[in-house]
């Protein structure tokens, strides 16, 4: 009887490497989709306060030809994950992008429980309480409660803040294994420049005292009219990160008032969240 061998997938993979397609997949030995990465990449190329965009700008943000950014429009627009306005010549997200973070939340009552903590947390004063994942080299806000009177800055749902300075990007790194950091430090130099150096230097500093407090904080080092303190939590599933803050306007939440005020409910939280886990063994 002959042995019937099973092909081995080419590891080779086309085209040149770009920062949206992620570094993980890079190093998968699983075929690696170019087409798919590059639709992917044009769906983050939309930002919250984008209210339509252009061939061009899409262009401009992924880093894609022109040419190949209106092949890749017209696919994503016959799916219903945009809407072409010909009004403006742009496009616009569709509200179908909303089912697919849905799917991702919605496990095990995950995403009302964290709304239910978030809202407890908020019911202390006058706070921004966020919810974020990490998208590329930024957090971006996936739930949001806040006071009226909790920030200056204008901060909603969709928005992105600092991966290295923020509260929120801070715990995620210290959550990450040490492999996952070193593969977005070199990115995050790109992005940072000559102040690099002093902003990996914040960075690790705040990874340590994570290691001790069990919570990263930001007073002033994204925004100097800004404190907050976060806390990652993982997924029960997937093991995917999460990262709940607190913070707002630096005068009227100092550091004491958010360690002593809003630190046991975040710490709270965390636990609340881990135990989900325990239904699915």
């Amino acid at each position: 009887m002959k042995e019937t061998k099973t092909p081995k997938l080419s590891a080779t993979r086309r085209g040149r490497p770009r920062q949206d397609m992620g570094a993980a997949a890079l190093n998968d030995d699983r075929p690696f989709v170019t087409s798919l990465a590059r639709g992917l990449s044009i769906l983050r190329a939309f930002h919250a306060e984008d209210l339509i965009l252009g061939t061009q700008a899409i262009a401009e943000r992924t880093g894609l030809h022109k040419t190949t950014v209106s092949r890749l429009l017209g696919t994503l627009t016959t799916l219903g994950y945009l809407r072409y306005l010909p009004e403006y010549g742009k496009y616009a997200v569709s509200n179908q992008v909303l089912t697919l973070g849905v799917a991702a939340i919605g496990r095990f009552g995950f995403a009302e429980m964290v709304r239910g903590h978030m809202e407890e947390i908020a019911s202390g004063g006058d706070c921004v309480v966020a919810l974020s994942v990490r998208d590329i080299n930024e957090m971006m806000f996936v739930e949001l409660i806040r006071k009226p009177t909790a920030v200056a800055l204008n901060l909603n749902v969709g928005s992105r803040i600092p991966l290295a300075l923020s509260a929120p990007g801070r715990a995620y790194l210290a959550a990450a294994d040490a492999a996952e950091r070193e593969r977005l430090y070199p990115a995050l130099e790109a992005l940072h420049g000559d102040e690099w150096d002093s902003v990996l230097s914040d960075l690790e500093a705040a990874i340590e005292r994570f290691e001790t407090q069990g919570y990263a904080d930001s007073f002033g080092d994204w925004n100097p009219r800004h404190n907050a303190i976060g806390i990652p939590v993982r997924e029960p599933l997937t093991g995917d990160i999460y990262t709940i803050s607190v913070g707002g306007n630096a005068e009227l939440l100092p550091p004491e008032k958010l360690r002593a005020q809003h630190l046991p409910k975040l710490l709270a939280a965390a636990q609340a969240m881990s135990s989900l886990g325990s239904n699915l063994r």
